[in-house]
């Protein structure tokens, strides 16, 4: 796959290849930077076998990566990702039934002194007391998709978020792709509460999958008729270990008009028992959270621990996707 990639440049003196090879070892060694790479690919013999005999410099890499065709890097991310499941190289929780994929945004890098066409500008305040002063910063953002409760948790694509635009356009582009490329290989998508948007969610539901989106704006209709009809009844009391949740799953809920259909809530209350050193005597503290899930997904079909278990994984795509790839 690698030796069929191409790039912008023509009659290239170093194999596209190699540029390739070369970046990918940086990551896989966690090299530091492009100078850093290039310190290791000076010296004599050393990684040929794996990078080829012509070896780029730091300024080579940049330079031809910026060229790169980004359809054929999706094409191997995503031969690569169909055929890890197909090997069952990917393993989802024991009785998964669902493949489930997390989206949500990312700034990549900013500056204040160098830009292109497709960066984002913000301003922003430098300087201390009276010497403060507003700079203009470039800077650029990215929607990825990721699966998670898998291990390993595959990032799946990732789209630049154009200059003044939304991140939830982006990643309609995004999912349109996904949909296309791992038709039977995402079932649910789970995202946080700023994709709690009519047109995103029927982008999902019209491809037939599901969605899982957190709700925190307690001025929306659905938030104030869940929080008015729970307490109607009692929760569902789940313990798991230290923690304690009062779970209420809130069917048939006609009040996301934009919408047009009704949908689910699940409200999550979570109490976490901790053990604090207070005054130099150990202390059980609880932290309570409040987490509100709103899904397509009918309670006979997924229950509402799933539905929780979905909406926390949301995290692995920060935990394990953007912080682990940043360090």
């Amino acid at each position: 796959m690698v030796d069929q990639l191409t790039d912008a440049r023509i009659n290239p003196r170093i194999p596209t290849a190699n540029i390739w090879l070369s970046a990918f070892l940086m990551f896989v060694l966690r090299i530091g930077s492009f100078n850093g790479l290039e310190q290791e690919l000076r010296r004599a013999k050393r990684l040929e076998s794996f990078v080829g005999r012509r070896k780029p410099s730091a300024d080579t890499i940049g330079r031809v990566l910026s060229g790169f065709d980004r359809a054929e890097l999706r094409k191997m991310v995503v031969k690569t990702n169909r055929g890890a499941w197909r090997r069952k190289a990917i393993h989802s929780r024991v009785g998964e039934s669902y493949r489930i994929a997390a989206v949500d945004a990312h700034e990549l890098w900013a500056s204040r002194a160098r830009c292109c066409q497709q960066c984002s500008v913000r301003e922003v305040t430098v300087g201390k007391k009276d010497k403060k002063r507003k700079v203009k910063e470039y800077y650029h953002r990215v929607v990825v998709a990721q699966w998670v409760g898998v291990t390993p948790p595959g990032i799946l694509d990732v789209e630049l978020i154009k200059p003044g635009e939304g991140e939830v356009v982006a990643a309609k582009r995004l999912l349109e792709r996904i949909f296309l490329n791992y038709s039977r290989l995402v079932d649910v998508i789970t995202a946080d509460a700023l994709y709690l948007e009519a047109p995103f969610i029927s982008t999902v539901l019209d491809a037939g999958k599901h969605v899982v989106i957190v709700m925190k704006q307690e001025q929306r209709d659905l938030y104030q008729d869940a929080d008015r009809l729970r307490a109607l009844f009692e929760p569902r009391i789940i313990h798991e270990g230290a923690k304690t949740i009062r779970a209420w799953d809130i069917p048939d809920l006609s009040s996301f008009r934009t919408l047009g259909r009704a949908i689910r809530v699940v409200w999550a209350e979570e109490e976490t028992i901790k053990r604090k050193i207070i005054g130099g005597n150990p202390t059980q503290v609880p932290e309570r959270e409040t987490w509100i899930w709103v899904t397509d997904l009918p309670a006979n079909v997924v229950p509402t621990a799933k539905i929780r278990q979905w909406g926390h994984d949301r995290w692995n795509l920060e935990n394990r996707g953007f912080n682990e790839l940043v360090n």
